[in-house]
């Protein structure tokens, strides 16, 4: 029981992070590492990865998280046939299932997940956290919530430096230089 708990808390943890955060997957990726991976905010695969919850074969019950982050990540039918069958996918399958962003051959992967991280990289840090806190707060909101959620996350990004020095740097043509505020 105890080990469930820590795991619990260290994948509560990985969701709950300001910046996002990338799973790479290579192997079995099965119990703790799926939920570990679906505690990420995106996740690459080699193509021969291994990817489900086979909890329900050993007559186990995933404890951090496949119940309330896999819904919500590629819908209820989706999540039953990964948690009542046991099904392992292939990385290819897990990005036709929608359960992460992409596959790549094994000899590729690193260069997949640089491509992928730079596209991140090179953003506002306070823009990141206020987005990722903005999309993962909303996802249990009713939309009235949501819609004052969003008119107040617009106001602190207007208000923000970043957001000064991204008009700044736009209106001079050059890239901006974040501060995270």
């Amino acid at each position: 029981m105890e080990v469930a708990v820590i795991s619990a808390k260290v994948c509560d943890r990985l969701y709950s992070m300001n910046t996002p955060s990338v799973a790479v997957l290579e192997g079995y990726v099965t119990a703790g590492g799926f939920e570990l991976m679906i505690s990420c905010d995106f996740a690459i695969a080699s193509d021969d990865a291994l990817i489900g919850d086979f909890h329900i074969r050993r007559a186990l019950f995933g404890g951090a998280g496949p119940i309330y982050r896999l819904p919500r990540m590629i819908g209820i039918r989706k999540t039953k046939e990964l948690m009542l069958t046991g099904k392992l996918l292939t990385g290819q399958e897990a990005v036709d299932f929608d359960l992460i962003n992409a596959s790549a051959p094994a000899d590729e992967l690193d260069k997949t997940v640089a491509d992928f991280t730079a596209n991140l990289t090179d953003k506002s840090p306070f823009m990141m956290r206020l987005t990722k806190m903005t999309i993962d707060r909303g996802l249990d909101a009713d939309i009235q919530s949501l819609m004052v959620m969003e008119h107040l996350a617009v106001g602190n990004a207007l208000q923000s430096e970043d957001a000064k020095e991204g008009v700044q740097a736009f209106l001079e043509k050059r890239e901006p230089k974040w501060v995270g505020r």
